[in-house]
């Protein structure tokens, strides 16, 4: 059975660290405090924990499912979860060292353009999974592992 209080957790906190980091990274002197750094990389570790738990437990099960509408909702989350994680990648490259925990950020105007979109794409994938993935699993565990994919 799936967790569902544990993701809602998650993506509270995500959504929290999320809100607070775009409100101090406004002001380019708190880009380079030791609190943005500890919540930034804190954000980065979330959002990654978050996605392989939700691409294991809710679409790996999916998977599984003899469904073909529910393979196919599956496959696309998936695939979602490949594209964000390659723009993340890209994102932490032109960023961030993650080796030493630092932010590299030489056009301030810049770093808070990508970091306002690669923000939203991640809270985008989080409404999406709350509007659509989670009432399916939902249905799925009510039906003892059938639900329909609407």
């Amino acid at each position: 059975m799936i967790n569902f209080t544990r993701c809602h957790q998650q993506i509270h906190n995500i959504t929290e660290m999320s809100n607070v980091f775009l409100y101090l990274i406004q002001r380019r002197e708190l880009c380079d405090s030791d609190c943005a750094r500890r919540l930034f990389f804190e954000y980065l570790a979330a959002v990654r924990n978050h996605m392989e738990e939700v691409d294991t437990s809710f679409c790996g099960r999916l998977i599984q499912s003899q469904d073909r509408n529910l393979t196919n909702v599956a496959d696309r989350f998936l695939s979602g979860s490949m594209e964000i994680k390659r723009i993340f990648a890209r994102y932490r490259k032109d960023w961030c060292d993650e080796r030493k925990r630092e932010l590299k950020i030489a056009d301030h105007a810049a770093f808070v353009r990508d970091t306002n979109q690669m923000f939203e794409l991640v809270l985008d994938r989080i409404q999406r999974e709350t509007e659509s993935l989670y009432p399916l699993m939902r249905e799925l565990d009510e039906r003892g592992g059938r639900a329909n994919a609407a």
